[in-house]
């Protein structure tokens, strides 16, 4: 078996009937397909029969399902797929060349798109200061997208034309080498949702391998598609941020530095929750 895709449902079966369509529609038949629910809501009935399926009966967050996965899982390569995307039809004929070409590439993420088939920048830099300034939809980075600070940021607004190295990938879709995770499990079930992505590709690289982005493999994603609750979402988000920052950043006790991040990480998301809300009630209206 040479890929295993693993796609983490919750409240989003009518989103994971099409992405798992997708993935049938490649006719990759040695593509096994696993679908961990984290819903407590019945199965559609729809679900395809060679589907394996891995009822959690509560909702265990991203990492953990994925932990649950993948020793059930046979593959050389674990595609790690949002049930709100859908892959091209070339997609593993694309992936499986890439990695055959590079022994070292212990994880690779695809060019993704939205809905809107905008580009969206899913291939990144170290988090820094500076990213925090220039986030992925900052008001900064949507003002002056062709900036050298902010293309220094996201690699996906450079070459188009060849696979290219980074530091991190989204998790809307990740493939990952099965020897690359044996040298890096269990991946750490703090990031309940968010930043997993980036922890999984810190530690590939702390442990020798390569992460790359492929402008030439494409996948469609709904942006936000299998999440319900946005203000829980910005609180994870930011939960998950200041996680990430204390684990890879300055260790032991909290410093003035660690302080400032987490005044900054709780301002933000004071901001966000705020133009949530707003939102919300202009709708309303």
């Amino acid at each position: 078996m040479r890929f295993s895709v693993i796609v983490v449902n919750y409240h989003s079966w009518p989103l994971t009937l099409a992405c798992v369509a997708s993935l049938r529609a490649t006719g990759r038949e040695d593509a096994e397909v696993l679908v961990v629910d984290n819903d407590t809501e019945g199965v559609p009935e729809l679900l395809p029969p060679d589907v394996h399926l891995v009822r959690s009966g509560e909702n265990l967050g991203l990492t953990k399902a994925w932990n649950r996965a993948i020793p059930e899982t046979t593959g050389d390569l674990v595609v790690l797929l949002n049930p709100d995307a859908v892959v091209e039809g070339d997609f593993f004929e694309r992936v499986e060349a890439f990695f055959e070409a590079e022994p070292r590439a212990g994880v690779a993420g695809p060019r993704i798109l939205d809905a809107e088939g905008e580009l969206q920048l899913s291939a990144r830099k170290e988090i820094s200061l500076l990213s925090g300034l220039l986030g992925r939809t900052s008001l900064l980075t949507r003002l002056f997208p062709k900036s050298p600070l902010v293309r220094a940021q996201f690699p996906a607004l450079g070459d188009p034309s060849r696979p290219t190295e980074v530091d991190w990938v989204s998790g809307a879709c990740m493939v990952v080498r099965r020897e690359t995770l044996r040298g890096i499990s269990p991946l750490d079930e703090r990031f309940f949702l968010y930043f997993e992505d980036a922890d999984l590709c810190r530690r590939a690289r702390g442990a020798g391998w390569q992460v790359f982005y492929l402008p030439d493999v494409e996948v469609l994603h709904q942006t936000g598609g299998s999440s319900r609750s946005k203000p829980r979402a910005i609180w994870l988000l930011h939960k998950s941020a200041f996680l990430y920052h204390r684990k890879h950043g300055p260790h032991g006790p909290m410093n003035a530095y660690s302080a400032a991040v987490l005044l900054g990480l709780a301002a933000r998301a004071l901001l966000k929750l705020a133009a949530s809300e707003t939102g919300r009630i202009l709708k309303s209206w």
